[in-house]
């Protein structure tokens, strides 16, 4: 298999995101973005070594990195262009590297799957690099502001076909190739944007394969924002729910904040809501914060005949208290009867409302025992409950 390295400049001063702090120790999700981004190159499978270049003021922090990232083999000293650290990161590649992907720290939400594309395209070609076609107008504006003319974004006629892209990174090459362009840096004046634009003056093709909306580039303060909601599905935390109550005459049935006309209602200190119960658990569980017993004790007269709503409500809170917020949740119901599909909606809304999340995030199923067991023998009702958490 080709053997292939990933060079990663990371010795930018990042003076555009206007932050005291070096953007690329910016947390997103508890984690730094370097570390989002070096773990994207350390879990895919193709890649077998990075090399990092930083600046001398962020060297030692950067080397501490090398006992989390196996893959990580070089950390160098980088220059004073993004050009320049790459030489850098390049002159300690190791020599058996075949393809070279360069890409920048700043971008967090690489993908498999890009990465993927760009190893393939670097094979196939010799050097490639990931792109997104422009969908807005473009238009040339000179210094004070005036429009002097628009720039159309593609032309199609029996003699010439082009279309304006927007670069992203990794950008692959074979490592000949890449060798080749930056021999030619010098004759550029060090003026150059990428590597596919050092690549193109050096007289190499490149090809372009298909881009990634989500990987954004760490600019401007607002692209943080971004980055957030793009990464929190892979920092999000699930907890397992599990609850029981026994049936009994003289009690009120309430599920899901919803009292259901029954002959029987479960029995509990508080309202006995079952299915509320587990999906407390659940989110405590997934924010290692206890389970409902700890929080609401059956022997605190405070609790007794609750409305179980209330406890989610204080749920809710105690997890942003930790930097928590619920995301979805997924419920399922077992029991002999009632019939729990007509009330479905309503009780989804109640838990929805509770948690501060939209409806469609939230799911109730119900089955039954098939007349075995307790339940089936209609002595009780079990609910299990699954939920997600992302920080804050």
């Amino acid at each position: 298999m080709t053997e292939v390295t990933a060079l990663i400049p990371a010795a930018g001063r990042g003076e555009r995101f206007g932050s005291r702090t070096n953007k690329l120790w910016v947390e997103i999700g508890g984690r730094p973005v370097l570390e989002w981004t070096l773990s994207a190159f350390e879990n895919h499978h193709r890649v077998r070594f990075i090399v990092v270049a930083a600046d001398d003021d962020n060297l030692p922090r950067v080397r501490k990195l090398q006992a989390q990232f196996q893959k990580l083999i070089a950390v160098v000293s980088g220059g004073r262009t993004r050009a320049e650290s790459v030489m850098c990161a390049l002159a300690a590649a190791p020599g058996s590297s075949e393809v070279l992907l360069v890409h920048d720290a700043a971008r967090p939400a690489v993908s498999a799957d890009l990465i993927d594309r760009v190893i393939e395209g670097a094979e196939r070609w010799g050097a490639c690099i990931p792109a997104l076609p422009i969908s807005d107008t473009v238009k040339r504006v000179d210094g004070q502001h005036t429009v002097l003319e628009t720039i159309p974004r593609e032309i199609a006629d029996e003699k010439i076909a082009w279309r304006l892209f927007t670069a992203q990174t990794p950008q692959g090459f074979r490592s000949e190739r890449l060798h080749r362009a930056y021999d030619h840096l010098h004759q550029l004046g060090g003026q150059v944007t990428d590597d596919a634009g050092l690549a193109e003056a050096a007289g190499i093709e490149v090809k372009v394969v298909a881009g990634d909306p989500d990987n954004v580039k760490l600019t401007k303060p607002t692209d943080l924002n971004d980055l957030i909601h793009i990464l929190a599905p892979r920092w999000a935390r699930s907890g397992i729910g599990y609850d029981v109550h026994r049936l009994g005459a003289d009690r009120p049935l309430v599920l899901g904040g919803v009292i259901i006309p029954h002959d029987t209602g479960l029995i509990g200190h508080s309202d006995a809501d079952v299915l509320i119960h587990a999906v407390c658990d659940a989110l405590l569980g997934a924010a290692a914060l206890g389970d409902i017993g700890h929080h609401f004790p059956d022997d605190d007269a405070a609790n007794r005949d609750r409305s179980s709503l209330e406890f989610l409500t204080e749920v809710k809170a105690t997890l942003q208290k930790s930097g928590w917020h619920p995301h979805n949740v997924d419920a399922t119901l077992l029991a002999e009867a009632p019939k729990v599909a007509p009330y479905r909606i309503k009780m989804q809304g109640n838990i929805a409302q509770a948690l501060g999340i939209d409806e469609s995030c939230v799911s109730i199923k119900a089955t039954t025992s098939e007349m075995m067991g307790f339940v089936g023998r209609r002595e009780g009702m079990v609910c299990w409950a699954i939920a997600t958490i992302i920080p804050i």
